[in-house]
């Protein structure tokens, strides 16, 4: 197979990685301005972050069921343009909505935009696990990817701010519309294999293999464990991803958005130096795996920093939590599809319970702030990391007593 077929293939991925970031980070990154113009409360704030990952979620529910059934290219052609129609009403909503409505609009928006860039995100991870070997393009490098998106993106709506002032947040978002635009047309040339013919079944419960068949014992313990794994490590990064800005702001006292934006973009910065570091692990698959138990546990250090200290010291946690935490859900990912089978709903499956600790974990940490403030609503999450720890060391225990070691061999 000429790999070199699927140069085009890698930039629609990256489009739609662009579009991920800035669907799912858009409305965390104005979480201060949104509730210094509307008086939106950390709990209102955080009910929009579990409506954008619980909206994911149903997209990759959806696609459980239906991604067999239609072309890879016509789903993700589909989900970018849904998303463009999402951003562009999200821009529109201080102009149809106002009074108490208008949080109402905000959310119907986040659900529009939220649900189409989960099923692109799904739809891109499929496409990524069947390309041929030695290609480019893979689940790490695609959410290494969304990091330095993230920064970018914190970056632009800072000057957006600065330059037109608070009033001006919708009028970024006619902007980044043409972020999935873009998407639409990528994805539209982009070659996308519907079956791989060169990776062949690799996984460890496999028939034939002579190890346990899928319905035995190791396999559904192996799964529940990466299931929770994959919760709670999706779920700490999102919740330290979604309110960072606003401990930073917090951090510098209140005053303006610089403290906001710069904590964001330093956070992303660390997010995508870390996912560097995992892509580089990913030809050591037993350093690779050793990294995923070490960095969660290294993820419930920096919560415990974040939440029990302050200042300086609260900020510098928080921003090195992003050399570890962005490990954990592409890690996982990984290791899953190599060792379960099922393709892409088994991804599908996977990304149910991402966006379920996705979307629970924020909306928690917003309820715990009303009670007793952002940073010990981080002190009392750290429980999150450290419990996606004992799944990991859980799956090596399962891995172990199937065959071998799969994270310490």
């Amino acid at each position: 197979m000429d790999k070199r077929r699927y140069g085009k293939t890698l930039s629609a991925c990256l489009a739609g990685v662009f579009n991920q970031a800035v669907i799912t980070n858009v409305t965390a990154l104005l979480f201060v301005p949104l509730a210094d113009l509307y008086g939106f409360t950390f709990a209102q704030l955080g009910l929009l972050t579990a409506i954008n990952f619980a909206a994911q979620m149903l997209a990759d529910v959806f696609l459980m069921f239906f991604i067999g059934r239609f072309s890879h290219k016509k789903l993700a052609v589909f989900a970018a343009a849904v998303s463009c129609a999402g951003l562009l009403f999200y821009g529109g909503v201080p102009f149809i909505f106002s009074g108490k409505a208008l949080y109402g609009g905000i959310a119907g928006a986040t659900a529009v935009f939220a649900f189409a860039g989960g099923m692109l995100e799904v739809v891109l991870n499929a496409v990524a696990d069947r390309l041929p070997e030695g290609t480019p393009v893979t689940i790490c490098f695609l959410h290494t990817a969304y990091a330095w998106a993230q920064a970018g993106l914190a970056l632009l709506l800072f000057g957006c701010i600065a330059l037109f002032g608070t009033e001006s947040w919708h009028y970024a978002m006619f902007v980044l519309a043409f972020v999935p635009l873009s998407a639409v047309a990528l994805l539209s040339g982009a070659d996308m294999p519907e079956e791989n013919p060169v990776k062949k079944e690799h996984s460890f419960f496999a028939e034939g293999s002579g190890l346990p068949p899928r319905g035995k014992r190791g396999f559904g313990a192996f799964y529940v464990f990466a299931l929770a794994a994959i919760f709670f490590g999706y779920g700490s990064e999102v919740c330290m991803n979604q309110w960072v800005s606003t401990l930073f702001s917090e951090t510098a006292g209140g005053g303006g958005y610089v403290g906001e934006f710069f904590g964001a973009a330093a956070f992303a910065v660390c997010l995508g130096l870390g996912g560097l570091f995992y892509v580089r692990l990913g030809s050591r698959k037993k350093a690779s795996r050793s990294a995923l138990f070490f960095s969660a546990l290294a993820v419930f250090v920096c919560f415990l920093g974040a939440g029990g200290l302050g200042g300086g010291a609260s900020f510098a946690f928080a921003a090195a939590c992003g050399l570890f935490v962005g490990w954990l859900s592409p890690g996982v990912m990984t290791v899953a599809s190599e060792n379960l089978p099922g393709g892409g709903r088994m991804l599908a499956s996977l990304a149910v319970a991402s966006d379920l600790g996705a979307a629970a974990l924020p909306a928690l940490a917003g309820a715990l702030s009303g009670e007793a403030g952002l940073r010990s609503s981080f002190f009392l999450l750290s429980a999150a990391p450290l419990l996606c720890a004992v799944a990991l060391f859980a799956m090596r225990k399962c891995r172990r007593s199937a065959a071998r070691s799969l994270f310490f061999e």
